[in-house]
């Protein structure tokens, strides 16, 4: 697989394949990524996810859009899935109500205003949020998620609450959190969340993932998690 990202300006990191890993458990046969980028976390799925028949990417910005839709074309995945040039928060014919078994999401993880923000455009809507707030990602997702549809997203640990109050507003049940932490005697640094449109019997809160081992190179487990997604 290759991608295509900017020379400058917003670049993909660790959260894509994290969030691809573990929201792939969960994978079904239509697939909407609201925020795509360049479509990393979309082709990673697609590589993933065998059931898989149908997924959209959909991006604010103009340039990160063609990107991603080269990204598709020239990994063959035309006829699989689609980028969107977009605002989800707006209706689109691409993002049809009730159409996707599972819903993605790689969020700006800052509120606007907080931390020092980036004079470079595209960092700053994809790291800040400038353009949509955490509801909104909700919003979309239960208004395109199907009836028994999940959604599945990277964010901060200290923004917990607020994604379980937004989850609860938009009536997603949380399912699954799994925290992830750089080094085992460190403190987690990301979450990762799936909820679902059906009250689950209960939250399962799996064990943590660890990024490093203590030798500085990658945990065994992040080491299986690179393989799967990045043929050698």
């Amino acid at each position: 697989m290759s991608i295509r990202q900017p020379a400058r300006g917003y670049r993909f990191s660790i959260e894509a394949f994290l969030l691809a890993d573990f929201a792939a458990a969960v994978c079904g046969r239509t697939v909407l990524d609201l925020g795509t980028g360049c479509g990393i976390v979309l082709l990673l799925l697609a590589r993933l996810c065998p059931s898989m028949r149908h997924g959209v990417g959909v991006e604010i910005q103009r340039d990160l859009w063609e990107i991603a839709r080269r990204n598709i074309e020239e990994n063959g995945f035309e006829g699989v899935l689609a980028a969107v040039h977009g605002d989800f928060r707006e209706p689109h014919p691409e993002l049809p109500p009730g159409a996707f078994d599972l819903v993605v999401s790689n969020p700006p993880f800052r509120r606007l205003g907080e931390g020092r923000r980036n004079p470079d455009p595209q960092k700053e809507i994809a790291r800040h949020e400038a353009r949509c707030k955490l509801a909104d990602v909700f919003g979309a997702a239960v208004r395109t998620l199907s009836a028994q549809g999940r959604f599945s997203m990277i964010g901060r640990p200290e923004r917990l609450a607020e994604i379980l109050s937004c989850a609860s507003a938009a009536l997603i049940f949380p399912e699954r959190l799994r925290f992830v932490h750089p080094y085992a005697d460190r403190p987690a640094n990301l979450v990762l969340f799936i909820g679902n449109r059906r009250r689950p019997p209960e939250l399962s809160v799996l064990p943590p993932l660890t990024v490093y081992a203590s030798s500085g190179r990658y945990h065994p487990e992040m080491e299986r998690i690179y393989r799967g997604l990045i043929p050698p």
